[in-house]
C-alpha cells in the first residue's frame, strides 16, 4: 500500500508530508484548498506528464517521493524490478520524481535513477487513479483480459496455453529453419563435403607437423652433422695420434701404480675408471649414429611437399594440424545433420501436428470457459452500476475470436452503455470525470478478489450523487477497502465518515501566499469536518447530524 507522500514546491504546496493506513482513506477540504494537487503529485510519481509549469512560483525544483510498503507484490512488479537490476529489499518500495523549471525531469525508483517509462510501467502495478487520471488499468484493453481470466479462475488455463503455444512455436522455428534456404544450404553441404575429402585424403595425423619439421633439419643439415660426428669420435677414439681414450688409458695405469703405493689414489683411479667407461659407451654411440647416418636425396623434397601441403590446409582451417582435424570432425556432424533432414524434419512436422491440435483443443475450452465467466460478470457489474445511481448502464464483455497466442484464441474488450439507447462502447469512451469513477467503483467492487493492484485512488466519485446512491457509493468503497487501501477525494459527508483516515486539505495565506496543506483528522476535528460537509457550514444541527452519521456507520463497521 501507499504508505507515504511527500511533495515539495508542487503547485500551490511548499512542503506536504501526508502518511496514509489501510482500508479507506478520505481526502476532504473546502473547494479549491489543493485535493486534485495532490493526486496531481501522486499521478506525477507515478510516472505522469511533467513540465516547469507544476513548480511553486520562485522554486528551482519540485520533488515528490512516494514510499510504498508491499506484503505480496505482483509477480509481474517483482520480475520488473529484477529485469531493471533494481535493488530492492522485497518491502519497502521508494519511487521519487525531480521535476526542474525547465521543465526537465529525473526519475527514481529506491534510489536508482531509472527512466520515466520504467516509472510509469511500476506505478501501474502500484496504483490505480479513477477520474481525471490516465492510471486507470482497467480501460487497458491487455489488463481487461487478465481481469477475465482472473474472475473466471482461467489463470493457470491461461499459462498453460501460454506454454502449449511456446512449445508450437518452437516447432514452427525449428521447421522453418529446415525449409528455408534449402538452396544455399544445399550448396553449403557440397562445398563442405570437399573440404572433407580434401582433409581426409591429406590422412593427417596429430603432431606430425614437428616430426617433419624436425626430420627436414635433420636431412638439411646432414654432411654438417656427419662431420661433427666423426670429428668426436675420432677424438675420443680413433685419432691417428693419440685419442682421448690412450690418455685416459695412460693416466689410469698411472694412477693405478700410484694406488699401490699409496691407497688413498685409489678412489680417484676409480673415478677415472668410470671416464673411460664413458668414452667407450660416447664413441660406441658416435660409431652406430654415425653408420646409419643415410639419407635419400628425394626425401627433402618430400618433406618440404608436405609441410607445404599441411600449411596450405591451415590457411583454410586452422592454425595448426589439431585445429584441421576438429574443423573437419564438425564438417562431417554437419554433413550427417544434413543428410538426416528429411527425417527430422518430417518428425517436427509430426510434432507440430499434434501440438497444434493440443492447443487449439486448450485455447477453445479456455474460450468457453472465459464466455461463461463473462455472463456472470455482465450481471454483477451491471447490478453494481445500477446501485451506484447508473440506471441506464448496461455493462457487456466482447470476447472475439483472432489468431492464436500466448493468452489463447480470445481478444477481450470491456463494453458499457452510460445512459439507456446508447450503443455500447469500449469503456476508454464512455464517460469521464464523477461517473468514469463510479463505473470503476463498480468494476473494481466485482473484480475486488480479482485484481492485483494494492492501492485505489477515486476522484470526482461524487459528482452528481446524493441520497440512496451516495449510501450505495460508500458502502462500495468500504466494501472495497476490505482488501486494497483505498483513497477517496469526495465532499460527501457519508462517505468520509466511512473512512478508516480521514484527512482534511487546507489552503491557508502565509507571508502574502497560498499554501496547501493537508493532516489528519479525528475527534472533534473530524465531527466538525463532516459537519461542515453536510451542510457546508458547522452548527449545533449539523454537528448533531455528524456525530449521528459517525455512530451509525461505526455500529455498521462493527456488525460486518
Amino acid at each position: 500500500m501507499l504508505e507515504t507522500l511527500r511533495i515539495q514546491n508542487y503547485a500551490l504546496i511548499d512542503e506536504l508530508e501526508v502518511e496514509l493506513g489501510d482500508g479507506l482513506n478520505a481526502l476532504t477540504g473546502e473547494t479549491g484548498a489543493g485535493k486534485s494537487i495532490v493526486v496531481g503529485a501522486l499521478e506525477l510519481v507515478l510516472g505522469g506528464r511533467a513540465s516547469g509549469e507544476m513548480l511553486r512560483d520562485g522554486s528551482k525544483q519540485a520533488r515528490v517521493d512516494a514510499v510504498f510498503r508491499l506484503a505480496k507484490p505482483s509477480r509481474h512488479l517483482v520480475a520488473l524490478l529484477k529485469n531493471h537490476d533494481i535493488d530492492w529489499d522485497g518491502d519497502e518500495l521508494v519511487l521519487s520524481r525531480v521535476v526542474t523549471a525547465e521543465g526537465r525531469s529525473r526519475a527514481y525508483i529506491c534510489g536508482s535513477l531509472v527512466l520515466v517509462s520504467l516509472l510509469a510501467e511500476i506505478g501501474d502495478e502500484l496504483v490505480d487513479l479513477h477520474g481525471q487520471h490516465e492510471h486507470q488499468s482497467l480501460l487497458k484493453s491487455e489488463r481487461q483480459l487478465d481481469l477475465l481470466d482472473a474472475f473466471a479462475g482461467t489463470e493457470e488455463t491461461t499459462r498453460g496455453v501460454g506454454e502449449k503455444v511456446a512449445r508450437l512455436r518452437e516447432l514452427e522455428k525449428a521447421i522453418a529453419a529446415l525449409e528455408s534456404e534449402d538452396r544455399e544450404r544445399a550448396r553449403r553441404m557440397e562445398y563442405l563435403r570437399h573440404e572433407t575429402n580434401e582433409i581426409r585424403a591429406a590422412e593427417l595425423q596429430p603432431g606430425e607437423e614437428e616430426t617433419l619439421r624436425s626430420r627436414r633439419n635433420l636431412i638439411a643439415n646432414a654432411e654438417r652433422i656427419f662431420s661433427l660426428a666423426s670429428n668426436a669420435l675420432g677424438t675420443l677414439y680413433d685419432a691417428e695420434e693419440m685419442p682421448a681414450v690412450m690418455a685416459v688409458d695412460a693416466g689410469l695405469a698411472d694412477l693405478q701404480e700410484l694406488a699401490r703405493i699409496d691407497e688413498r689414489f685409489q678412489a680417484m683411479a676409480s673415478r677415472l675408471s668410470g671416464v673411460r667407461a664413458e668414452i667407450d659407451e660416447c664413441a660406441a654411440e658416435l660409431r652406430a649414429y654415425a653408420n646409419r647416418l643415410e639419407f635419400d636425396p628425394s626425401e627433402l623434397d618430400q618433406v618440404n611437399e608436405r609441410l607445404s601441403l599441411l600449411g596450405d590446409l591451415k590457411r583454410k582451417y586452422g592454425g595448426s594440424v589439431e585445429a584441421i582435424i576438429e574443423y573437419h570432425e564438425k564438417a562431417i556432424e554437419e554433413l550427417q545433420a544434413f543428410d538426416s533432414r528429411d527425417q527430422r524434419l518430417a518428425e517436427l512436422t509430426a510434432n507440430r501436428d499434434a501440438a497444434r491440435c493440443e492447443v487449439h483443443e486448450a485455447a477453445a475450452e479456455l474460450s468457453r470457459k472465459r464466455h461463461a465467466a463473462s455472463r456472470k460478470l455482465d450481471k454483477l457489474v451491471t447490478a453494481a452500476l445500477q446501485d451506484l445511481g447508473m440506471k441506464g448502464g448496461l455493462f457487456e464483455t466482447t470476447i472475439r475470436t483472432g489468431d492464436l497466442n500466448m493468452t489463447g484464441i480470445d481478444q477481450v474488450e470491456f463494453l458499457l452503455t452510460a445512459n439507456p439507447g446508447e450503443k455500447p462502447k469500449p469503456l476508454r469512451q464512455v464517460a469521464s470525470g464523477g461517473e468514469i469513477s463510479r463505473i470503476m467503483l463498480a468494476l473494481k467492487a466485482v473484480f475486488a478478489h480479482a485484481d492485483h493492484i494494492p492501492t485505489l485512488v477515486f476522484d470526482e466519485i461524487d459528482a452528481g450523487v446524493g441520497g440512496r446512491i451516495a449510501r450505495n457509493v460508500a458502502d462500495k468503497l468500504r466494501a472495497l477497502a476490505a482488501s486494497h487501501q483505498t483513497v477517496c477525494i469526495t465532499h460527501l459527508p457519508r462517505i468520509a465518515a466511512s473512512a478508516k483516515h480521514h484527512f482534511c486539505v487546507n489552503k491557508q495565506m502565509l507571508a502574502g501566499r497560498s499554501v496547501t496543506s493537508i493532516g489528519r483528522v479525528e475527534g472533534q476535528q473530524r465531527v466538525q469536518e463532516v459537519a461542515r460537509l453536510l451542510d457546508g457550514s458547522v452548527s449545533d444541527v449539523s454537528l448533531q447530524h455528524a456525530k449521528e452519521l459517525l455512530k451509525e456507520i461505526g455500529q455498521q463497521s462493527i456488525r460486518s
